[in-house]
């Protein structure tokens, strides 16, 4: 036989390279995606039923604690910028305005204790969560620990969305590690300050012009403020309180650079020092240490350029997006809490029971950014496995109270009632997520905790799903929202899971 000739020998050699290299490519790729997707809490399952039974067979003095952490992020090194989330990629934060908290708070029914920290942050995974569980001292006897985002758009990137590009993860892992150990921190201050307490709920009416917009249809809102006041048995002092409204913290919009807490900052500065202009006190403060929880913010809830807020002790308008209409809107809500946390005839209680009822679900992964983010190392988030996010659901009360922990930004209409069959969705369907969350809740003030112990994105209806032509409402183009979610399909599930935990609660 002739042997190959030099041509054909090289072209051999040509095609052996581009094997053997296309096989590197895709094992590399194939060990990418896996460890992209991989269960960074392997067998991590929260399966809680607290029934209350034992506190109300033998009721204990009622106790609470409250601490707190200061989380700002190290601006001094000009290598290492801090990209700000939200909005849009390469915004670097410039200085500090005021300063980002964990606020933690502790409470103690003499049988079970609940504890909820709040973080000046845009969101937090769920490995995050875990990982602030696991940095609990056991002497502090936590029995649930409940980690929220406010989801403030001018805090460091904790998601990775924000980097320097599409391409580049914003995330600055010392600072989440910094968040992480705070958040800890601030339950072990909590428990440490635990102290005798008399609780006081109350929902306050409030309606939405002049503090917030809807941006889109249909247009329902979650208004009213609702507040958990704990004072002295002894001495009717504020110890602290638990605060929830929903409104997107972005006050300052876009153009911002300045890390800032945003109006829960603001509120909660107004309700423990009172609210002072050039030096002089126009409205004293109550004391005490306060949590800012957002609630049922998709739809898209926000104190937009277009909102005039106008501050209640200035008597003067703002619109265009600053510090001064931040401050404005922080006035707004104080000016309504301070009077009820001031009325001494308001029913409260040194003695009530805690219920929780929590639990780990699965929820499918079906956007395809989502899908490719890990991939990229933009999102540094673990999966129960092959496109499936673990993520918590979790029903609570304390008495008269009721706690809807939802993971995410949750569309009111979900949470009190409005879902509608809106023309030109995706699926030719009947709402699903009925009845609203708040009739399977028990209690009469009844909170929803939005971005609770995850932040998996907007929480949408399914029959107001809306990806493809033609557009809802008639729309001339798509709406925003679906491109930051999961899927069409989370909000039915998780909807689901809380309804069979309210069915385990005490009427």
């Amino acid at each position: 036989m002739n042997a190959p000739s030099p041509r054909r020998r090289w072209w051999r050699r040509l095609l052996k390279f581009a094997a053997v290299s296309l096989l590197v490519v895709i094992t590399l790729v194939t060990a990418r995606v896996l460890y992209s997707f991989r269960d960074r809490s392997p067998g991590y399952q929260v399966a809680l039923a607290i029934d209350g039974k034992a506190a109300a067979a033998n009721p204990r003095p009622l106790r609470v604690g409250f601490g707190r952490v200061k989380i700002d992020p190290d601006l001094s090194n000009p290598s290492e910028p801090i990209y700000i989330a939200g909005f849009s990629q390469n915004r670097t934060a410039t200085s500090i305005h005021d300063s980002l908290w964990a606020v933690a708070c502790v409470i103690d029914d003499g049988h079970t204790r609940l504890g909820v920290v709040a973080l000046d942050a845009i969101g937090f995974f769920h490995d995050d969560v875990i990982r602030v569980r696991e940095q609990l001292n056991r002497d502090w006897k936590i029995d649930y620990a409940i980690v929220c985002s406010t989801h403030n758009h001018s805090t460091p990137d904790l998601m990775g969305l924000w980097g320097p590009n599409y391409l580049r993860t914003g995330v600055n892992d010392r600072y989440r590690q910094q968040v992480i150990a705070a958040a800890a921190e601030a339950f072990g201050k909590a428990t440490q300050s635990l102290q005798p307490a008399r609780l006081s709920p109350h929902e306050i009416p409030t309606k939405p012009a002049g503090l917030l917009t809807d941006t889109r249809k249909p247009e329902v809102y979650d208004p009213d403020i609702r507040v958990m006041h704990f004072t002295s048995p002894t001495n009717g002092a504020t110890i602290g309180s638990i605060v929830g409204w929903a409104n997107h913290p972005e006050t300052v919009w876009s153009k911002n650079r300045e890390i800032t807490a945003d109006f829960p900052g603001s509120l909660r500065d107004i309700l423990e020092n009172g609210v002072k202009q050039n030096g002089n006190l126009l409205e004293a403060g109550v004391g005490g240490i306060h949590l800012f929880v957002n609630g049922a913010v998709g739809g898209l809830m926000s104190t937009t350029p277009s909102v005039t807020v106008r501050d209640p002790y200035l008597e003067q308008d703002f619109k265009e997006p600053s510090h001064d209409k931040t401050r404005a809107l922080g006035r707004q809500l104080a000016s309504r809490i301070i009077p009820r946390l001031e009325d001494t005839n308001a029913p409260s209680t040194d003695r009530t029971a805690i219920h929780v009822q929590a639990r780990t679900i699965e929820l499918p992964l079906q956007n395809t950014g989502f899908l490719l983010a890990p991939v990229l190392g933009l999102i540094d988030r673990g999966h129960s496995r092959w496109m499936q996010l673990r993520t918590e659901v979790a029903l609570v009360t304390i008495g008269e109270v009721s706690i809807a922990c939802i993971p995410g930004e949750i569309y009111p209409e979900i949470v009190n009632g409005g879902i509608e069959k809106a023309p030109g969705g995706d699926f030719d369907l009947n709402p699903v997520e009925v009845p609203p969350l708040r009739d399977l809740m028990p209690g009469k003030v009844k909170f929803v905790f939005g971005l609770a112990n995850d932040e998996i994105g907007y929480i949408i209806p399914k029959s107001e799903w809306d990806e493809k032509p033609p557009y809802l409402y008639n729309a001339k183009k798509g709406v925003y929202g679906e491109v930051n979610s999961v899927g069409p399909d989370a909000a039915g599930l998780i909807h689901q899971a809380l309804k069979e935990l309210a069915g385990r609660l005490p009427p």
